[in-house]
């Protein structure tokens, strides 16, 4: 009977630690298209987050100690949340989704640049998920840590990386279908210097807003630890800001595959080029 509910328990641990992560990469993968010809690709990227995840332990450990936040203050929740936390992982994230923009040539869609973003993002959160729970003190402490962070750091690490994603794919991307900085006639540098300024100004932004709204979700949820009155104000606002994250994520994700299928009639209906694109 042990037996019977330790596999019962095994079951629903993984179900909560790793279900999340595939519903969420099977989704991303059939937004983006050419799952046939893109899975080693995908694979890569989902490796590469994963393995990114050690390089952001390593920095952050070393962070703290140079830092040494006091993690009971608002000045020592913001720098765990926006510098040590924030700004490590996603800027880690950043350069492998970058280099992987760079060397690949199938990144000619726009909704590629939030699945090639989930991908690495997912990855990294796959470890850091299993991490967590597995560093659990108890059997129900680690299935309550699954469970929690199923319905919140899972969708969060995704919810960054489709911001990310976005601001990549508008910065690679061009008007015509297809169309990719890297590699339209001689490369990048045949760009000319107006497109090379856009496209430095959008992967600012593209980390830059990853940083923030990593750094804005969990400095709310660190804020908890400051003893204030204000503690309880800044969960209900996470619980906000959590739903708004999410929800802009989706919405991201439907406007670049709107972008993509309107890249596609404009070339169906003889136009290489076109100046307005309705989104939502």
């Amino acid at each position: 009977m042990k037996l019977i509910l330790f596999f019962i328990y095994v079951f629903f641990l993984a179900i909560y630690a790793v279900g999340p992560i595939i519903l969420l990469l099977k989704r991303q993968a059939d937004a983006a298209g050419g799952k046939k010809k893109l899975w080693k690709t995908y694979l890569a990227l989902f490796g590469v987050g994963a393995v990114s995840t050690a390089f952001a332990y390593g920095i952050e450990r070393g962070l703290d100690a140079l830092l040494s936040p006091d993690p009971f203050t608002t000045s020592g929740a913001f720098i765990n949340a926006f510098i040590i936390a924030g700004a490590t992982e996603e800027t880690l994230k950043f350069i492998a989704l970058v280099l992987f923009v760079y060397w690949s040539d199938r990144f000619t869609r726009y909704a590629r640049g939030a699945s090639f973003a989930a991908f690495v993002s997912l990855g990294f959160a796959f470890v850091e998920n299993i991490l967590y729970v597995l560093s659990g003190a108890s059997a129900e402490g680690s299935f309550v840590t699954a469970l929690f962070r199923a319905f919140t750091s899972i969708p969060g690490h995704f919810a960054f990386s489709i911001v990310m994603g976005y601001f990549v794919a508008l910065a690679v991307l061009g008007k015509k279908k297809g169309e990719n900085i890297f590699r339209s006639d001689s490369g990048f540098a045949s760009a000319s210097p107006e497109r090379k300024k856009l496209f430095y100004k959008r992967m600012a932004y593209a980390l830059g807003a990853a940083i923030g709204v990593h750094g804005i979700y969990d400095f709310l949820l660190m804020f908890g630890a400051v003893p204030t009155q204000l503690r309880g104000l800044s969960f209900v606002v996470w619980i906000v800001f959590f739903i708004a994250l999410y929800y802009v994520a989706n919405e991201i994700v439907e406007t670049l595959k709107m972008k993509d299928q309107a890249l596609k009639n404009a070339k169906n209906a003889g136009k290489e080029d076109f100046y307005r694109i309705r989104t939502r």
